[in-house]
């Protein structure tokens, strides 16, 4: 199979092509098994996003307020690094008396044309976020639009910073 596409920024008449072939599956299973395995996290990252880079070192837990029926809630989240260093990748999940359920996967990254860290991501119930990242008294503040399944837009503004820390990169 092959597939040909445009970009907009190419000379008028040239066409960029990508080239697929077909892999026996029993043997591309084996294959991705094996480069899962020995895949190494990024070892180039991006300096663009070493205000956030600490946020991969370790899984990261959020206590909120307790439900109306008592129970205690918090979120646990990971951040890795994608595989060519240019984005960080976002999993978290609703904790409640053990049990997981989905919240958030997303991304961050570096937006070259706005010069900011950007991030998206979708919930659980198909709300698509998106916003930007910046450094703010020691914070990050995410600055971010959230579209609800309905289509109604909602505004928000969240600050973040670790307990214990005094600043952010260190």
């Amino acid at each position: 199979m092959s597939i040909f596409y445009n970009n907009a920024n190419r000379t008028p008449g040239t066409v960029r092509g990508m080239r697929f072939i077909y892999i026996c599956p029993v043997l591309l299973l084996n294959t991705v098994i094996f480069l899962s395995a020995q895949a190494p996290a990024a070892a180039v990252t991006s300096p663009a996003l070493s205000p956030i880079a600490f946020l991969t070192k370790h899984e990261w837990e959020a206590k909120l307020p307790d439900s109306a029926d008592g129970k205690k809630i918090r979120i646990h989240a990971q951040f890795i690094w994608s595989q060519s260093g240019q984005a960080i990748r976002i999993s978290s999940q609703f904790m409640s008396d053990s049990k997981a359920r989905p919240y958030v996967d997303g991304l961050y990254a570096w937006d070259p044309q706005q010069r900011a860290i950007i991030f998206w991501y979708v919930d659980a119930e198909g709300s698509l976020t998106k916003g930007r990242v910046k450094m703010e008294d020691g914070k990050l503040v995410h600055e971010f639009d959230q579209v609800a399944p309905d289509g109604k837009l909602s505004a928000f503004v969240a600050k973040v910073m670790p307990r214990g820390r005094t600043g952010l990169g260190q």
